[in-house]
């Protein structure tokens, strides 16, 4: 079975506004709907997904503005199953509490993980996200979406240009991430009896490498924004 993790967490604090980015409505289908809504829309309309979690702010897991939404998706996708879990503080406590609600279902086998606030997802894009989800095995245990650096990057201290880095060796990361899900159970169990296992990672790639996983990539989409500020939505 195909896992997927929508992260939601977050207090939107660089948007700006009474109502959290997770929550602000985009048009979809003729449908004005929640912005997580509609990424969840698109990856289980595209992808051989079996279980979607949500992992949302404290205050809206299994509240009157997220369940009715969940019912409304298990009416749509027939044969899904849908949960939430509450966010942590930050967004590896998030995918904590998502892989603690994954670990109630048995023979998962692949997870998918997904920042619900990039909804601008393709039908190319989710086709080689497709693609790579079905080649996740133990001999190629995870795989992250990438698009190259374009502009120059320099490294400061302070105010003061320290270096210019190659953008040659640089990517920008975006999701969802894939995981092969035992594999990734497997080397955490290990990292966790040697007391290795940080609480500081970014995403699932780099939490990967840390476990001595091999971490891959595919080709990202330029579409695929993470919507921070205002100026990220499009019309």
């Amino acid at each position: 079975m195909n896992a997927l993790l929508l992260l939601m967490g977050g207090s939107g604090s660089r948007f700006g506004g009474p109502t959290p980015k997770q929550f602000l409505e985009l048009e979809h289908e003729g449908v004005a709907r929640p912005l997580f809504e509609v990424t969840a829309r698109k990856l289980l309309a595209a992808l051989p997904i079996d279980i979607a979690i949500f992992v949302s702010p404290k205050n809206t897991a299994g509240s009157a503005v997220l369940n009715p939404i969940l019912e409304k998706l298990a009416a749509d996708f027939p044969g899904r199953q849908f949960r939430y879990a509450a966010a942590g503080v930050t967004r590896f406590g998030s995918f904590l509490s998502g892989i603690n609600a994954v670990r109630k279902f048995q023979n998962v086998e692949r997870l998918l993980v997904h920042d619900a606030n990039r909804p601008y997802l393709s039908g190319e894009f989710l086709q080689r996200v497709s693609k790579h989800l079905g080649l996740l095995s133990p001999a190629l245990p995870a795989f992250i979406p990438v698009m190259p650096v374009v502009d120059s990057i320099v490294r400061v201290d302070g105010k003061n240009v320290v270096t210019y880095e190659n953008r040659g060796e640089l990517n920008r990361v975006q999701t969802p991430q894939l995981v092969h899900y035992n594999t990734f159970q497997e080397a955490e169990s290990r990292a966790v009896a040697r007391g290795q296992l940080a609480m500081d990672f970014t995403d699932e790639g780099s939490l990967c490498l840390s476990l001595g996983l091999s971490v891959h990539t595919f080709e990202g989409d330029a579409a695929n924004v993470k919507i921070t500020y205002r100026e990220d939505l499009k019309p």
